[in-house]
């Protein structure tokens, strides 16, 4: 199994994850992942406010 180091785009540590999901790998842990979810709709709402 083939292995490669990513780095989280919301805390920008780095993980190691296998080659064959690497492109479902995106955060580093779900706190991250949920962080960033919130962040989105904390925007989407945002925009809608201000329309």
């Amino acid at each position: 199994m083939e292995h490669i180091t990513k780095t989280c785009p919301n805390c920008g540590n780095e993980f190691v994850v296998l080659k064959k999901v690497e492109e479902k790998a995106i955060y580093c842990t779900l706190e991250c992942l949920s962080a960033t979810q919130g962040n989105m709709k904390i925007e989407a709402i945002s925009s809608k406010v201000s329309a």
